[in-house]
């Protein structure tokens, strides 16, 4: 078995330099060959309309203590995977062609969720365009002893149906090297027969309209958003450089128990054996136990900004992706608040929850295999919370080609053992692209309360007493 790798691997090299001399060169056959042809594409049975109900979902997952963190509480990366794999089921049920996340609009928690919380996940189609469709998520938690369900958040994702090639197969070689060949591909109309349906119908009309018109925003000088961030991603690239230097580690080394106490833990352990390796001081590592006691650590007032910059690395496997090998949505963003929950720690040194995400858009896919770069800093602070500005980039490990995929901005909130908001240190920026990207820091916490505003008075006009009550804990 092993030889018929080593041959296969061989006869893969051969094909590649093969192919990097001469391009033209076919590496399959095509189906005007002699050789047997790849089936056609089968026929799908894809109507003009489609009713709402068609795309219904809803998910149950059971919040178990692998989702959360050391207290108990679920990490907000794992609710937004939820997200995206329920909407992508349910932008699959209405378009039959597979489909990739294109967008997702801010997602803001409302409260937490804690292990052993049910969580209930529903999705539905809203709108369809040509090729693209808004799914509309809403996330209840449901407490499992008196089930009584509390509102967590809700989610916008835009999704396009992909028709996939038949000219390669996943294990081809121009698969591997070129990747899928797909193209959009048309998805029904949505046909709305209740209230609520007319109104989610005509209010996805709305979001696209501004997502499309905030790409367009500049500031006073006439430099788009992206412009800065742009700058701030090659600067974000250089630290990763001298990051990634091998140098002398000052990392500490757990104390050795003294020498004193090594015979006496010798003989406890075992009174008749005498082994000399077990008096070895290097074996005998003391324990250390928890530095919080009921006391968070002092911190300064100011830490710069580049002290909080983290970096996480990834590899896509195929549990990562789609049928069409492209990476989840949710995945990348799982990804990313991970990597925004590291800045964010380092920086704070407090408990953290996550309250929202800000709208973001996925530019290019990763694919299987892919190597993915996560990278973050804390661009602004304010009182008790914390925006982390997070990128994506791809490296293709085949050709060598890097990539920006997309990136966004993360808010934090810092809280205390008894989960009060508490103050964290002010972030100093130094350099030129730290500092224009807190320019507009002010601005998109005044659309993130405006929308959490929004939100709140929407879901009062619908459950009152559910708010009311969350309003006084």
């Amino acid at each position: 078995m092993i030889f018929d790798f080593l041959r296969n691997l061989h006869n893969l090299i051969v094909a590649i330099i093969a192919w990097l001399r001469n391009p033209s060169i076919r590496l399959l056959p095509s189906s005007t060959d002699d050789a047997p042809s790849s089936s056609a594409a089968p026929e799908r049975n894809v109507p003009d309309a489609r009713p709402v109900e068609v795309s219904r979902v809803t998910m149950t997952e059971i919040v178990t203590p692998t989702h959360a963190d050391t207290r108990g509480f679920i990490y907000g990366g794992e609710v937004i995977g939820w997200i995206d794999l329920a909407a992508g089921i349910s932008a699959k049920k209405h378009a039959v062609y597979p489909c990739v996340t294109r967008s997702v609009d801010a997602v803001h928690f409302m409260h937490p969720i804690k292990v052993g919380d049910l969580l209930v996940i529903q999705a539905s189609v809203n709108r369809a365009w040509n090729t693209s469709m808004e799914v509309g998520v809403r996330v209840e938690t449901e407490n499992p002893l008196t089930g009584k369900r509390k509102y967590c958040c809700h989610a916008y994702l835009t999704f396009v149906a992909l028709l996939p090639s038949v000219s390669a197969t996943p294990s081809s070689l121009s698969a591997i090297l070129l990747r899928y060949r797909t193209e959009t591909v048309r998805v029904p109309k949505i046909n709305t027969t209740t209230a609520i349906e007319v109104q989610r119908h005509a209010k996805a009309e709305e979001r696209r309209q501004a997502r499309i018109s905030s790409s367009k925003i500049t500031d006073a000088r006439g430099r788009r958003e992206q412009t800065k961030l742009a700058e701030l991603r090659e600067l974000m690239r250089e630290w990763s450089k001298t990051t990634n230097v091998e140098s002398m580690s000052s990392a500490e080394v757990p104390p050795l128990i003294p020498e004193e106490m090594i015979e006496e833990i010798s003989s406890e352990t075992n009174e008749n054996e005498e082994n000399e390796e077990k008096k070895d001081p290097a074996r005998l590592f003391l324990r250390r136990k928890s530095t919080f006691s009921g006391n968070l650590p002092e911190q300064p007032r100011e830490k710069l900004m580049r002290e909080s910059f983290a970096e996480v690395v990834e590899t896509v496997l195929p549990q990562h992706a789609n049928t069409l090998q492209i990476t989840f949505g949710g995945q990348i963003m799982k990804w990313m608040e991970q990597c925004s929950l590291i800045s964010a720690t380092r920086h704070a040194r407090r408990f953290l929850l996550l309250a929202s995400i800000d709208s973001l858009q996925f530019l290019r896919p990763a694919y299987v295999g892919d190597c993915v770069t996560v990278r973050s800093i804390v661009s602004c602070t304010f009182h008790s919370s914390l925006e982390v500005y997070v990128t994506v980039e791809a490296e293709n490990l085949f050709t060598g080609e890097r990539y920006f995929t997309n990136d966004g901005f993360v808010t934090m909130v810092a809280v205390d053992f008894t989960n009060n908001p508490t103050p964290v240190p002010r972030a100093i920026p130094q350099q030129a692209e730290e500092f224009a990207i807190r320019e507009n820091a002010e601005e998109r916490r005044r659309r993130r309360l405006w929308q959490r505003r929004e939100l709140v008075q929407k879901e009062l006009s619908t459950s009152p007493d559910e708010f009311i009550k969350f309003a006084e804990q």
